[in-house]
């Protein structure tokens, strides 16, 4: 745990001005592997195919800079988050559906909750409201424009677009990022050790 890494320089700190500076380095440095992504599990294709390639845990930045610090006394300084989904993010693990389905975004939905609202609700209603059919389709939920659209043949089709892929349960890999290790606590030492020398 971040606490217990900086549990040494914290007993030798005075003044909350020190354990402040101290704090706000261990946050840049976990920010650092959040962005570095060093070993973390890729994407999974489906979620790569909902928000398009990127790194794991930097699809909008929220998580990172949720991270902060915070002077407890002048000894003390807690290093935290305020986000609830960073423990399974960070251990990994099944997460469950509260009632009957997790709903799972299928490709394009984004573009659709950028439209409407990110809930699986407001995307439904908004498609409803421009006249597209909204439909379960075995652990689909689709969408289709009401008319019928005719082909190069003439033949008049409908084509069945996915929304949301409902699921029981989805495995969360661990992307351990919420740490300090000896390679940390060796710049935190460089960078504080004068300071703490002359306490």
């Amino acid at each position: 745990m971040v606490i217990k890494a900086l549990e040494d320089l914290e007993k030798a700190l005075k003044t909350p001005d020190k354990i402040a500076k101290i704090g706000g380095m261990a946050v840049e440095l976990i920010r650092s592997k959040i962005h570095r992504g060093d070993d973390f599990e890729l994407l999974s294709p489906a979620t790569v195919a909902y928000r398009g390639a990127g790194r794991p845990l930097q699809d909008t930045g929220s998580l990172r800079d949720s991270i902060a610090f915070k002077v407890i006394d002048e000894r003390t300084v807690s290093i935290g988050t305020n986000k609830p989904y960073a423990a399974i993010q960070h251990n990994g693990g099944e997460i469950h559906a509260k009632k009957e389905w997790l709903w799972i975004p299928a490709a394009g939905t984004r573009k659709l909750q950028r439209r409407y609202g990110y809930s699986p609700t407001d995307v439904l209603r908004g498609l409803k409201a421009e006249g597209y059919s909204v439909f379960r389709k075995g652990r689909t939920m689709c969408f289709r424009e009401k008319k019928k659209k005719r082909n190069d043949t003439g033949i008049s089709q409908n084509v069945d677009h996915v929304l949301y892929y409902l699921k029981k349960s989805v495995y969360i890999p661990p992307r351990p990022f919420f740490y300090l290790n000896d390679r940390d606590m060796v710049l935190l030492m460089k960078e504080f050790g004068s300071e703490l020398e002359q306490l």
